[in-house]
This record gives structure tokens, sequence and C-alpha cells, in this order.
């Protein structure tokens, strides 16, 4: 499947948490991770690991890893870390998955404000300004030697998203974005070309219509009503979620979703679900959609590229064969996508061979072989260009086509604020008020623009008291 190119192509280019409830991690003190430009990197650099700086003499040094995988993606973290250990002299590294992204980030704040915080925390990217303002954790362009590694060498759009104030303060690690999948088998059966999928609203629409008259499934598409779906559908058209920039150029104080792309996005959504071709598994539900998709109840799904090595062989399992596309545009022109996922943060209150130890085993992590390892296995993209370019002379992608569509879809993003990604203190609460308004709209309680409006004064409101809070 050859999915068809946007105009421009650029490879340079629910309880929400509050910090009412992280106000204790701002005693420990220090910089919160704006400030002045101080880039790491350039040409150059040696991100192995080496000699490790986490152990002195005979002292060997123990890290703790908290992350929020579960299932075969907590192995697969496992299985990096051991081979770290078994290269590493004396670090020894002990992994707990958590339940939540959510759970992670109170978890690991309330850790440091009583003194004792895990070496690496893995945090989601709704979470980057909420970490920023409990001030609980160490910029990683502050612990990895210059000379160590070359950010040159990571994905723009990837670094984009941590990269604040142009101070990187994570490491990027399981990246990803939102992605079409569809069944080959079912398109065949009713008639379409599996090689040209819908690349826009109107024909994801009219491909449904086609799959539900022809008897192949039940209804056309399915995907978990998640807000990050219409953050991304908003940067395709070049629109910023909330004002100043994203809440790059100052704290964001109010919502974009008054917008003609916002209208553009709900009017076809709601209009896909009257029409009996929107599948609704409920809110974030990731679990009931892709059960519905395997099943073969829709011919096509919305999803994370982070899934595609699981939901190819779900779709195999199932007899059928599973391709991707890139995510529907409204009109098919598309200024990109902002990535999804999580990144590795350094907390505050370390020893200084915690903290030394916590850098190598960042290194390492994102080293080229290894993110080519993660991204065999799960989808997640790999951050590093590096990475890319082994895969593609392994041949991965000839063998692997689905896998290309991601990169492909990365690559040809521009890197304007609106795909940069958004940042707000209470995003987790925000997610929450959007994809209860589409409820809302489907439910008959509101037209699309009377709904929008209610979002968006929900929004506004609950920026305005987080606001407030940190002032």
């Amino acid at each position: 499947m050859k999915p068809i190119k946007s105009r421009r192509t650029f490879l340079k280019g629910a309880g929400a948490a509050t910090v009412a409830g992280l106000a204790g991690c701002s005693s420990q003190g220090g910089n919160s991770g704006g400030g002045e430009t101080t880039e790491s990197g350039g040409s150059g650099g040696d991100d192995s690991t080496g000699t490790t700086v986490g152990s002195s003499g005979d002292q060997s040094v123990t890290i703790q890893f908290w992350h929020a995988m579960g299932g075969d993606l907590a192995q697969r973290i496992d299985d990096i870390t051991n081979s770290f250990e078994e290269q590493s002299d004396g670090i020894t590294v002990e992994t707990t998955s958590r339940n939540s992204y959510r759970d992670n980030l109170n978890a690991t704040t309330s850790a440091v404000s009583s003194g004792n915080p895990p070496a690496l925390s893995q945090i989601f990217e709704i979470g980057t300004q909420l970490a920023i303002d409990s001030q609980a954790f160490v910029p990683v362009e502050d612990i990895i030697p210059s000379d160590r590694i070359n950010f040159d060498n990571f994905l723009d759009p990837v670094l984009d998203f941590y990269r604040v104030d142009g101070k990187l303060n994570s490491m990027p690690f399981n990246s990803s974005n939102a992605i079409m999948m569809y069944n080959r088998d079912a398109f065949e059966e009713a008639g379409l070309d599996p090689d040209d999928p819908p690349q826009t609203y109107q024909g994801i629409t009219e491909a449904s219509n086609t799959l539900t008259s022809e008897g192949v499934v039940d209804q056309g598409m399915t995907f978990p009503n998640h807000s990050w779906f219409v953050e991304g559908w908003m940067a395709q058209q070049n629109t910023t979620l909330v004002n100043n920039e994203n809440g790059r150029a100052g704290r964001a104080t109010e919502s974009n979703l008054d917008t003609d792309a916002a209208q553009n996005i709900f009017e076809w959504w709601t209009d896909l679900y009257e029409q009996d071709q929107y599948l609704n598994p409920g809110i974030e539900a990731w679990g009931e959609a892709q059960q519905a998709f395997l099943t073969q109840k829709t011919g096509m799904i919305i999803y994370s590229t982070s899934s595609i090595a699981p939901m190819q062989q779900g779709a195999s399992d199932n007899g059928f064969e599973l391709d991707t596309a890139y995510l529907p545009a409204p009109n098919g022109e598309r200024t990109g996508l902002p990535i999804g996922g999580a990144s590795l943060w350094v907390p505050r209150g370390l020893s200084d061979a915690q903290q030394q130890a916590a850098a190598e085993l960042l290194l390492f992590m994102t080293q080229p072989e290894q993110q080519a390892r993660w991204h065999r296995g799960t989808g997640y993209f790999p951050v590093r260009k590096e990475a890319i370019t082994q895969l593609e002379d392994d041949g991965f992608y000839e063998e692997n086509p689905a896998f290309r569509t991601a990169i492909d879809q990365l690559n040809e993003t521009e890197s304007t604020p609106a795909t940069s990604g958004a940042l707000m203190g209470p995003f987790p609460e925000v997610r929450t008020i959007i994809e209860e308004g589409y409820v809302s709209m489907i439910q008959g309680n509101t037209n699309v623009s009377d709904g929008l409006s209610q979002m968006k004064s929900d929004v506004d409101e609950t920026l305005q008291s987080y606001n407030d809070r940190v002032a």
C-alpha cells in the first residue's frame, strides 16, 4: 500500500492530576525546566554507554525505573534493561510497572516530595507541563554530557514536543502518532481497492457505506472516543488546540474549539455516527475498539502506530490481512501530526551516582540499536534517524510496509506550533471535557455548534483555574 503523499516533505523538519497535588515537590527547588536555550549535542558525539559513571570502585548502584507499560510492552522494557545491566559496570535496574501514565506521574511526584524518588519515570506527553510545573524533575539536557549524545540525530517532530523554551526536559522514548488501519480482505470483498485506501473524511464515509451495503461488515469505522485524535485532526488543519502558539509562547489561556477546524472534525464525526457507520466503543475504549476491528465488525479503525505489531498479529489470527494508511484529513491535505506516547524523566533528589546511572540508562535506551529493536516489536517509531536508516538497510520496511506508513506520515509533518503539540497543565481534564462533549452531541443533547461552544467554555474555565493555582 502506498499512501498518497502530502504536498510537503519534512524529514528535518478519570482523575486528572493537578499542580495543587504536586505542590510539595516545589520544595526540592531548582530549575523548573524552562529558561534560556542551552541545547546539547551538535555533530558527532558518542552515545554508547562506555565506562559506567554510576559505580565507584567496588561500589555498585541500584536505580528504580517506574513506567506505565503492561503485558508484552512491560516485558520488552525488562528485556532492554536486562541488556543494559549485562553491559554496564555495577548498575542494577529495578523496574516497576504502574497502572497508567496518570498514576505513574502522581506516584513519582509524591515520591520526590517524600525523598524517595525513582531514577527514571515514564510520563505521557500530555503530562509535560504538569511535570515542569511540579519542579520535581531535572532536565535531561542538564545531566547528559554533550559529548555523549547527538541530538541532531533525533527526529525533529519528537524533539519539538519535549523541548520547551529551548530546554529538553525529558528523553523521548516511546513515541507514536495516530494512524488508520484497515482490513484488506474486506476491501477486496466489497469491491474497494485495498491499495488505494480513503484519505479524506468524505472518503471514509463513502468506503464505510460500501463496506456495509455489500454486507462485509456491520459498520465501517471504529476508534476510541479519544481527544488525541481530535488534537491530531486540529494539527492536520494547522490549527492549534489552544492559544499562545499551543501554550509554547506563554501559558495557554483559552482553547480554539470554536474554529472552523473543530467544526469540520465534529460535523464529520457525528455524521458518521448518525449514518450508523461509526461503531462507538466508548471514551478512551482502546480494547473495545480493537476487538470490534479484529472480529471484523468494522473494516477500518483509527488507532496508534504503537500497536501496529500486535494488531497485525491479531488480524492474522482472525484470518485477514491488515494494512495501514495515513490518518484521514478533512480534504486530504495535511500539515502533519503531533506525537503521542511518553518520554523518560529524571526526578530530583537522587544521589550523584543514581543520577549518573540514570543518564547511562537513558543513553542506552535511545541507542539506534535499541530503538530499532523497540520499533520492530511494537510499532512505536524510533526516535533516532540512525535507527530508521538501519531498518531501511536491513530491508525491514520492504518486508513490513505497514510500519513504513507511520514513518512516512511522521517525516511529512511540517514543524509548526500546531504539529508541535499543545502544552497545558490541566491537559488530562481538557481531554475528558472534549470526549464527554462528543457524547453529548451524539446523544442529542446538543448540536455540534452549541456543543463546541460549551466545550470551549469548559476548557477555558479549566485553564484559568489551573493557571490561577500555579501563578
